[in-house]
């Protein structure tokens, strides 16, 4: 003879019998003699386990790779997922939610619409007479900021570090060694330090 428990009404891992919904039934042992032996278990993705009753059941969403909240997963980077209920039989009630220094609205079962702007929240810093620019303000690419010079200086950028800026006074019009820019006819105009922040050092 062979004892189910699994298979009568008491606990069939239905709510009014043994177990929960989203739940499945285990009787270890069948002989007749071995009682209350047997488990309910959550479906996964549900993680819970209960001896001779009804399991409690969670299931976190986020902790699945569907709402991860990283990249290619459902959130973005600088994004948290929350999961409102983690009951087995509530789903898709997940959200993404920017993190600080990032900001933006929260999105239900999507990724958030984050900014992230790194010369905004003081990652990318740059010298004066520099102005710092980051060509993915959402946040999905970290680092990648750069100082470019400001008018009329002229330089190369660099990513993440400042710019190799020079000021040459002499190419501008205010020196250009003519009458009407600085110096006059057959003059020469010398400007002894490019830096930009050395004005009107030039001399004719």
């Amino acid at each position: 003879c062979v004892l189910d428990e699994c298979a009568t009404a008491c606990a069939s891992c239905v709510p009014a019998g043994g177990c929960g919904a989203h739940q499945t039934c285990l009787d270890d042992n069948t002989d007749p003699a071995s009682l209350s032996d047997w488990t309910c278990t959550c479906d996964s993705p549900a993680v819970g386990a209960q001896a001779a009753g009804s399991a409690t059941c969670v299931l976190d969403e986020c902790a699945t790779a569907c709402a991860t909240c990283l990249p290619g997963s459902g959130c973005g980077v600088y994004q948290t997922c929350t999961d409102a209920d983690t009951s087995a039989a509530s789903v898709s009630d997940w959200s993404c939610s920017c993190v600080s220094p990032a900001t933006g609205a929260s999105q239900a079962a999507a990724p958030a619409e984050c900014s992230y702007d790194e010369c905004t929240v003081g990652a990318g810093s740059c010298p004066a007479l520099q102005t710092c620019f980051d060509p993915s303000p959402s946040g999905t690419v970290l680092g990648d900021w750069y100082c470019a010079c400001d008018a009329p200086s002229v330089g190369s950028n660099a990513t993440g570090a400042p710019a190799n800026c020079v000021l040459d006074e002499c190419a501008t019009a205010c020196a250009s060694c003519v009458p009407a820019g600085g110096c006059g006819a057959h003059q020469t105009c010398l400007d002894d330090s490019t830096d930009p922040a050395s004005l009107s050092d030039w001399t004719c």
